[in-house]
């Protein structure tokens, strides 16, 4: 997502593998044969002995009795923070990576294939490396509208893709 322009733009890049679903077919080439006979384990028991906390009397002060609580969420007056980089001129990107549908490979967790997937499109941004259409590789397509300057952006799995990134220079 980009905002018209005729200027080059920068780039704001929330990586995630959640938007696309994965490649089945790798995914599935990958998995462990699950039909096999169960093997019988001997059971153990285990023993605890503890006690347990004593229950607090509750209090019994009165209170004032309300309707609403004081607080509240709400998205009434938010918006997102790729909305909030777009009005300033930023173009958004979301990039899906290795093992995602229409890509090569397995969807892993974390590692050095995925973190790679990530900065080739960081690359291809920079205009050091060639991106295409599909795997077929018969159309080329550029990012003549980028800049090359680029931040990541992303919290929980998404942040762990942004700092790894970081991490190869």
């Amino acid at each position: 997502i980009r905002p018209k322009s005729t200027e080059k733009l920068p780039v704001v890049i929330t990586a995630s593998p959640y938007h696309l679903g994965i490649n089945e077919k790798a995914n599935d080439l990958a998995l462990h044969e699950m039909n096999v006979d169960l093997e019988k384990k001997d059971s153990h028991k285990i023993h605890v002995q503890g006690k347990l906390p004593q229950k607090r009397p509750s209090e019994t002060k009165e209170l004032p009795i309300v309707d609403k609580a004081p607080y509240r969420f709400t998205h009434g007056w938010t918006y997102s923070l790729n909305d909030y980089f777009l009005t300033r001129g930023f173009a958004s990107i979301y990039v899906a990576g290795v093992g995602t549908r229409g890509s090569n490979g397995f969807q892993t967790s974390g590692d050095y294939q995925q973190i790679y997937s990530m900065t080739a499109v960081i690359d291809w941004l920079n205009g050091r490396t060639r991106a295409y259409t599909s795997r077929k590789k018969t159309h080329e397509i550029k990012a003549t509208w980028a800049n090359g300057k680029v931040a990541m952006t992303g919290k929980s799995y998404l942040g762990t893709m942004a700092y790894g990134a970081a991490t190869t220079g």
